[in-house]
């Protein structure tokens, strides 16, 4: 029982009883049980500040781990992309220049993955940000690693065909060395001698007497055998494949046709003075991935016995 209180009356000169009604006695248990709830309430809301409750404990152990696993996860996608790079690189600078074979550039090496709005699901999780950027580390890896795979194929087919190539691709002078005269004009700019305009000559020019044989300098197929009205006159157009081409211009006759194939070491042609021409002469070009380039990187070392060598062995072959 609660204890009983009393109020001096000083009209009566005495004490009496207080009594309460029952709504004021509701009041007093109500204003006792907030008071006790405000300072249990500070009382949890301190020690929570200073001490974690055993719930929160583990919910923080939890958490520390997941970013620890996160970490470590992309510390090893960052050692793949390192080694993926690797390989790029030398896939670049080694693999597919032994092929002669364009280089895979960077923007699409890097792209072809991701999108703004691919990682918009998780953004509503808690914390996403190492979610999304472990995603997006791991996006870029499978790409790379899917266009090194497609280059990688491609490395091969070309090993595959690597005597095909070494055949093919343009390696001898187009006129033999006994029937040279001269190599009258050289690969770059020079004054044209008709326009007096300073321009880019695409090829080199043998001159020698009309009817000196032409032949093709690697295997191919025959893709133009015509008069050119552009100043080619009589021309011969090779495809040697693996994106090379080789010119044959101002000839006096032409010994093959559109679609025949050909061989290295094969006559064509013969030297001649068709077109716009200053004298007999033939003009020869090397054509890689349909810009010219200089033929002088392409000759061997070959010496004339060797030259009239390799054409006698095509005409044997011919006569078998």
């Amino acid at each position: 029982m609660g204890k009983t209180k009393f109020r001096y009356n000083p009209l009566t000169l005495s004490f009496e009883r207080i009594e309460y009604s029952l709504p004021q006695k509701i009041a007093k248990v109500a204003i006792k049980f907030g008071y006790s709830l405000l300072i249990a309430s500070v009382f949890v809301g301190t020690y929570s500040i200073f001490f974690d409750t055993p719930k929160e404990k583990i919910l923080k152990r939890t958490n520390a781990e997941i970013r620890l696993n996160f970490e470590l996860l992309e510390n090893r996608i960052a050692d793949a992309n390192s080694v993926v790079d690797i390989i790029q690189r030398r896939d670049n600078h080694i693999y597919r220049s032994i092929f002669e074979a364009d280089t895979i550039p960077s923007t699409i090496r890097l792209g072809g993955y991701g999108g703004s709005n691919r990682y918009n699901r998780f953004e509503a999780i808690s914390n996403p940000e190492p979610v999304i950027r472990t995603l997006n580390m791991l996006d870029q890896l499978t790409w790379k690693v899917y266009i090194q795979s497609k280059s990688f194929d491609e490395v091969i087919e070309m090993a595959k065909n690597k005597e095909k190539m070494v055949l093919s691709i343009p390696a001898i002078q187009p006129v033999a060395v006994r029937d040279l005269v001269r190599m009258s004009d050289d690969f770059g700019y020079r004054r044209d001698p008709f326009t007096r305009q300073i321009k880019l000559h695409t090829g080199i020019d043998f001159a020698g007497p009309i009817g000196v044989p032409v032949y093709s300098t690697g295997n191919g197929v025959v893709v133009e055998a015509n008069f050119s009205f552009f100043g080619y006159g009589n021309q011969v157009v090779v495809d040697h494949g693996f994106g090379y081409k080789t010119r044959y211009a101002h000839l006096h006759k032409m010994n093959v046709e559109e679609g025949q194939e050909v061989v290295r070491g094969q006559q064509i042609g013969t030297l001649g003075n068709s077109g716009r021409s200053t004298g007999p002469h033939l003009h020869y070009e090397v054509i890689l991935r349909n810009n010219p380039v200089n033929p002088l990187n392409y000759f061997n070392d070959m010496r004339p016995d060797e030259y009239d060598q390799m054409v006698a062995n095509f005409t044997k072959g011919l006569n078998r």
